[in-house]
């Protein structure tokens, strides 16, 4: 299997989300961690759109999550066991467009990309 293979296990199709960007080299295991922790962080969220660097594979929902643990393909050095100590966390940066309430959640911010409303143009950051 190909890493967009990977990715694409993740997504649900679907109609657009709350957007979540991830780093360019998150590989797919992490994102499912990183989704799993958002949805555990924000109850009320119950889909994402999850775009890594520039491409977006599609929505994330808390069914397919569910459907998928346990069964999340391994790659290799999945086994290594090479984390840091301690439960993992990250700060979630919230972006949203004041004139149509479009969100987008990142963990990390490109100065060069930052959030933008396709139809309202630089979104505010909000956290």
């Amino acid at each position: 299997m190909s890493t967009d293979d990977y990715f694409a296990l993740l997504v649900t199709p679907g109609a657009t989300a709350t957007v979540l960007e991830l780093p360019e080299q998150t590989r797919a295991a992490t994102a499912a961690e990183v989704v799993e922790q958002l949805f555990a962080v924000e109850a009320s969220l119950n889909e994402v759109t999850l775009r890594v660097g520039c491409r977006e594979y599609g929505i994330v929902t808390r069914a397919r999550l569910a459907e998928l643990r346990g069964h999340t393909p391994r790659q290799v050095g999945d086994g290594d066991h090479g984390r840091l100590p301690g439960p993992g966390t990250f700060v979630l940066l919230r972006f949203s467009c004041t004139a149509c309430g479009k969100e987008e959640l990142r963990v990390h911010v490109d100065e060069g990309r930052l959030p933008r409303c396709s139809e309202h143009g630089e979104m505010r950051r909000e956290t």
